[in-house]
């Protein structure tokens, strides 16, 4: 469905498509007032024939993802779906982070609603299991073994300390435990640990013996545990007004691995439509699909849910409304995190409604800073410099509003000219495409302050407040007593001091604190960049093979560097001219 100016609004499926197109258009007796509201608006309707039901199902998801329709339910947050990827096909897997799921023959575990629960997997994998730890970029150039090598906690297959075959039998192990098998894990290792003290190999068997122990200290962490072994999905909801809250919880081998909560507006006020939108978004945003997805309501998609889920999964899955025991129980759990997860949402945003609001006051601006834009610059003595922006938006971090500068116009440390530069570049654009915040905060005192101001003058802002934010100090290094972050504003001689500790300072730090953060990790990257450029990156005919040989003939970048030409000959094996060309690179005669 389409308004007057071709938008899509809405996009729907049926078996019988004039009876659901002409079931918008009647009288009704319900309280779906969402419809009247999309009737008003719709100037035209297009439709599309398919073969079956569940490609109309897959469809409606694909054109949902394509043109956000305003009256479906749009499942925005691809980034909750976070997975672990073993690449099995490669010669030595490592287990990585990914969010986004391809159908490229590797397995993938999860989803994992948090980055914190993938952190914690990961490390209790790499703490237990000697897997290699470093990207394939480092894997492909190391030389020598790296320290986790030194320390025992990797095998070493970059430099070819482990067989193939050896460390497929690690990698089987780790795909054990992020399957959740950690029983039948423990008694492969258990067995093994046996066959190692027999053979009096006690050192072996007792890394195998602590390993063990690694295992079911983890199992016995586990908070929950189901009925049964299964893996399933549990979800419940929470809906006030428009505003509906899921909560979903993972259920993996009978333990439960993680929850994921879901915030979005609908105008659907039938909980069922709703319900079945989102379930077939849900799932068609992540691969792993469990053996039982248990749903608070009715769904009239759940037979061909339990289809396409079926054939995706390659085995029987059940789509399952449960009206009494242990599987309604596990609803009601889901349904009370839901009505929490609005609760805690609830609180949060009238408090940052309050602090908000406060800083208006205290601060005296013109509007409430709904909207803020925060600005840092880092650099060393002037090389790589960088500067970064970040977006607060109703007292939130909104990633989308990043930005990150590289420095053109500056080549000395100067701060000041460096952070007029970068809210030139930003506020010429902001100007042009009407993206203007509320407020501006700068990094630093008056100095920056006036930068700013300059710049607003020079691209006529107005109706943008801008304060600089300086740090406290210690007044007396006899009483220790100290002086408070500091707020300069614009033609206002003596700062504004906010209380220690309170609300809206706090607020202040956090916004400041993450564009620094921004900043640096930026400047971190340039600068690593530069580091890690060698000499004999820019000379032809030296490519990744014989950068390798050089740097294991010579052990390092200052080996080469004082070889001259006959051992580069001699001992790196390199071709006469070539040879010179190395030595030439770094600035060595002919020895």
């Amino acid at each position: 469905m389409k308004d007057v100016k071709h938008k899509v609004i809405y996009v729907g499926k049926a078996k019988n498509l004039k009876n659901r197109v002409r079931s918008y258009f009647q009288k009704r007796t319900d309280d779906r007032l969402y419809t009247d509201y999309l009737v008003r608006r719709i100037a035209d309707i297009d439709f599309v024939l398919t073969a079956t039901e569940k490609e109309a199902l897959i469809l409606e998801n694909n054109l949902i993802k394509q043109f956000k329709p305003k009256f479906n339910v749009n499942l925005r947050d691809d980034k909750a779906f976070i997975c672990i990827k073993l690449e099995v096909q490669k010669e030595f897997p490592y287990p990585k982070v990914v969010r986004q799921v391809e159908d490229d023959n590797s397995l993938y575990f999860g989803p994992y609603a948090s980055a914190r629960a993938v952190r914690e997997t990961l490390r209790y994998l790499n703490e237990t299991f000697p897997i290699r730890k470093c990207r394939d970029s480092a894997f492909k150039n190391r030389v020598k073994p790296c320290l986790y090598y030194q320390m025992q906690k990797c095998l070493g297959p970059c430099c070819g300390l482990v067989d193939k075959s050896t460390y497929q039998g690690m990698i089987d192990q780790v795909i054990l435990v992020l399957k959740g098998k950690q029983g039948d894990l423990v008694d492969v290792l258990r067995k093994r640990m046996y066959e190692e003290s027999g053979a009096m190999r006690y050192e072996k068997a007792a890394k195998i013996r602590d390993r063990i122990r690694a295992i079911e200290e983890t199992v016995e962490k586990q908070r929950i545990r189901a009925m049964t072994f299964t893996d399933r999905d549990v979800f419940g909801y929470y809906m006030v007004g428009t505003e509906v809250y899921i909560e979903v919880m993972f259920i993996r081998s009978g333990n439960m691995e993680d929850v994921a909560s879901y915030h979005f507006s609908t105008h659907h006020t039938a909980i069922e439509e709703m319900f079945r939108s989102f379930l077939n978004q849900f799932y068609s945003q992540t691969r792993f699909i469990p053996s039982e997805v248990i749903i608070p309501v009715e769904s009239a998609d759940a037979r061909l849910l339990e289809e396409w889920l079926g054939e995706r999964k390659g085995k029987k899955v059940e789509v399952i409304s449960p009206q009494r025991g242990e599987k309604a129980r596990l609803i009601e759990m889901a349904q009370k995190n839901a009505e929490n997860a609005y609760l805690v949402s609830h609180v949060r945003e009238e408090g940052h409604s309050r602090t908000l609001q406060t800083l208006k006051d205290i601060l005296k601006l013109r509007q409430i800073p709904e909207r803020i834009v925060c600005f840092d610059i880092s650099n060393i003595s002037g090389k790589q410099a960088v500067g970064a922006m970040v977006t607060f938006e109703h007292g939130e971090p909104n990633k989308s509003g990043y930005k990150r500068f590289k420095i053109k116009t500056v080549g000395q440390a100067d701060d000041y000219a460096m952070m007029h530069e970068v809210l030139k570049r930003r506020f010429i654009r902001a100007v042009e495409e009407g993206d203007l915040p509320n407020l501006v905060i700068m990094d630093g005192g008056k100095g920056q302050l006036g930068v700013a101001v300059k710049v607003f003058e020079e691209l006529a802002v107005g109706d943008v407040d801008v304060i600089a934010l300086a740090k406290g100090r210690t007044e007396s290094a006899v009483t220790g007593e100290k002086i408070g972050e500091q707020v300069f504003k614009p033609q206002q001689a003596e700062p504004i001091v906010l209380l220690p500790y309170s609300p809206e300072l706090l607020f202040l730090d956090k916004i400041r604190d993450e564009a620094h953060r921004f900043a640096v990790t930026y400047h971190r990257k340039l600068r690593d960049r530069e580091y890690r450029q060698s000499p004999l990156d820019n000379i032809p005919g030296i490519g990744m093979v014989r950068k390798k040989a050089l740097m294991k003939c010579f052990g390092s970048i200052e080996g080469i560097r004082s070889a001259g030409v006959k051992q580069l000959m001699e001992i790196g094996k390199l071709p006469e001219k070539l040879a010179q060309e190395v030595a030439d690179a770094f600035n060595k005669s002919p020895a």
